[in-house]
């Protein structure tokens, strides 16, 4: 009963954000992406005993497709983790700022936030990729470091894009929040390395049966560098036919390539000497991939109506600003303990801005954002009178 008297606040905002996504999974029953469906069939494929056919995606969240069942049952267990990431917000919003109000007020606007709501039930790896990646984060500020560790090693499983920063976010953790020392910082990593191994290792076992040869992740990184990299994009995006039509890139040249890794090697090659060639396209083209990436609406023509804006200004915008505010206000004062947050924001805007921009790439960060605008947002409330009277009786019901 004390557990519930002191978390009654947090049990009936989970509450709220379960009934919001089961009500949006009503709304939007089936989106049915090209990437979902390819996840459900590499499921498929992987507990079939086949070697998988697809060469880009990588096979952790495939497999929870297959496991949850597909469908509906998919998109319920989707739901949970959806809640699990508001869960983890809640314990990363006291874990840095010990401050319940504010850790509350980022768990409701996490129950309505429209992006969270939408890859709850999309069938898509971000609400997987970002649990984890949140997961791995509250346990190392909880120092439980070998745990943060095996967690961060899954989510290059799920999603290959941190592959090069996980080990400097063990090395951070350790060296500049809990100041640890080069030497156990660097035995830290050194940990990482072993974990990353045992974990990747079925991984590379299939691959070389497949390929013959050692990949250690996919092959999406030669799609993604020479589609973000080429004569044709001007949009800073990478889907074959962008917005109104707009073609960012044509792989008619490498068709005649059959063997995939000699293909993908033959797009890497092709955008780097792309790259080279023309230093002031790619530099212009960053800015624009830049602003993608962070861009206050979809970019997709598909959700250019005016309510998707206006959801889209009035949640993220509005956490954007806050979030700004908060680091003009209090990065002097958290800077070394948000260094590891710092160093994914500016690895992920960067990544995207040599590949390819998107918002869907972002959605990791968002969580970070939240957390920060609802710190910002209650110490704003706070010098507001009425507001402080509220604050005052909300922690006498936490127990506080």
């Amino acid at each position: 009963m004390t557990f519930f008297k002191e978390n009654y606040f947090l049990i009936l905002l989970l509450l709220f954000a379960t009934l919001s996504r089961f009500l949006f999974l009503f709304i939007y029953p089936e989106l049915n992406f090209p990437d979902a469906r390819a996840y459900q069939k590499i499921g498929h494929e992987i507990f079939s005993g086949e070697l998988i056919t697809n060469n880009i995606y990588m096979p952790l969240y495939p497999i929870l497709t297959y496991i949850t069942g597909g469908g509906i049952t998919q998109k319920i267990a989707d739901i949970f983790l959806s809640l699990g990431v508001i869960i983890v917000i809640y314990a990363l919003s006291m874990q840095l700022f010990n401050n319940k109000v504010s850790a509350l007020i980022a768990v409701f606007i996490s129950s309505l936030y429209p992006h969270f709501l939408f890859y709850a039930v999309s069938g898509l790896t971000e609400t997987l990729f970002t649990f984890l990646l949140l997961l791995a984060f509250l346990l190392f500020y909880k120092k439980f470091f070998f745990l943060g560790i095996v967690i961060l090693a899954l989510t290059v499983l799920v999603r290959p894009t941190l592959d090069f920063l996980n080990p400097l976010l063990v090395f951070s953790f350790s060296f500049f929040v809990f100041r640890k020392g080069y030497y156990q910082s660097i035995r830290q990593v050194f940990i990482y390395i072993f974990i990353y191994i045992v974990v990747m290792s079925p991984w590379w076992v299939h691959q070389y049966q497949k390929y013959g040869e050692f990949i250690r992740l996919s092959l999406g990184d030669g799609v993604v560098l020479y589609s973000g990299n080429n004569p044709l994009n001007v949009t800073g995006g990478g889907v074959g036919v962008g917005n109104l039509g707009v073609r960012d890139m044509d792989t008619t040249q490498f068709k005649h390539i059959k063997d995939p890794v000699e293909r993908n090697q033959a797009m890497k090659e092709v955008a780097i000497d792309y790259i080279f060639n023309n230093p002031g396209h790619f530099i212009e083209l960053a800015g624009v991939k830049f602003l993608r990436f962070w861009r206050l609406w979809p970019h997709t023509e598909h959700y250019q109506q005016w309510y998707t804006i206006a959801a889209s200004l009035l949640s993220y915008g509005l956490i954007l600003v806050l979030s700004i505010g908060f680091m003009f206000k209090y990065l002097r004062i958290y800077f070394w303990k948000l260094t590891p947050v710092f160093a994914l924001f500016g690895y992920l805007t960067l990544v995207h801005m040599v590949t390819i921009g998107s918002i869907r790439y972002r959605f990791p960060l968002e969580p970070f954002l939240i957390i920060f605008a609802s710190y910002f947002a209650n110490e704003l409330m706070k010098k507001n009178r009425y507001f402080k009277i509220l604050q005052n009786r909300l922690i006498k019901g936490l127990g506080n």
